[in-house]
C-alpha cells in the first residue's frame, strides 16, 4: 500500500494496489495489467511476496500455492516470464520491481522428482529480451534478502 501511494504521489495515472494474491487473482491482475500498459508509455510493477528458482527460471509464488514437489511449481507458480509479457506493451519504460529475492520456503519439505532439477537459492539472473525494461531484484542473483 505504501508503494503504491509512492507511484501516485510521483504522478502514475493509474495505480492497482493488489495483496495477498491466490492464483486466480493473480493470473486476472496480470491480465488487467498488460491491457492496461498497451497504452502506457511508462508501466511498473511491484512485487513483494516470494519466489524462487527451479532450473533456472525464476517464479513468483501465489499465497495459496502448495509445492510439495518441484513439478508444482510449473502448475502453481508465476513464470518472470508472464510478468515481463503483461508489461511488454509499454510504450517507453517498463520497470520490475521484485522484493521477492528470498530464501525457498519450500525448500526443506519440496520433493524433487527429478533428482538433477536445480532449486536454487534466491532468484537467477535474468536478463530482459525487450529494449527499455529494467528488472530490479531485492538481492543479486543467487542470493537472498531477509524478510
Amino acid at each position: 500500500a505504501l508503494v503504491g501511494g509512492m507511484f501516485r504521489k510521483a504522478g502514475f495515472d493509474a495505480v492497482d494496489v493488489k495483496l495477498d494474491l491466490n492464483v486466480v487473482d493473480m493470473r486476472k491482475a496480470l491480465r488487467e495489467f498488460g491491457s492496461k500498459a498497451r497504452d502506457a508509455d511508462v508501466a511498473v510493477i511491484y512485487y513483494a511476496g516470494h519466489g524462487i528458482e527451479l532450473d533456472g527460471t525464476n517464479y513468483l509464488i501465489p499465497t495459496d500455492a502448495a509445492l510439495e514437489t518441484d513439478t508444482d511449481v510449473l502448475d502453481e507458480a508465476f513464470p518472470l516470464d508472464r510478468v515481463l509479457f503483461a508489461i511488454e506493451p509499454a510504450k517507453q519504460l517498463r520497470l520490475v520491481i521484485l522484493d521477492a529475492c528470498r530464501d525457498n520456503p519450500f525448500a526443506k519439505t519440496m520433493k524433487r522428482t527429478v533428482a538433477s532439477r536445480a532449486i536454487g537459492r534466491g532468484l537467477a539472473k535474468v536478463e530482459p529480451s525487450s529494449p527499455n525494461t529494467m528488472i530490479a531484484f531485492a538481492a543479486k542473483a543467487g542470493s537472498t534478502a531477509s524478510d
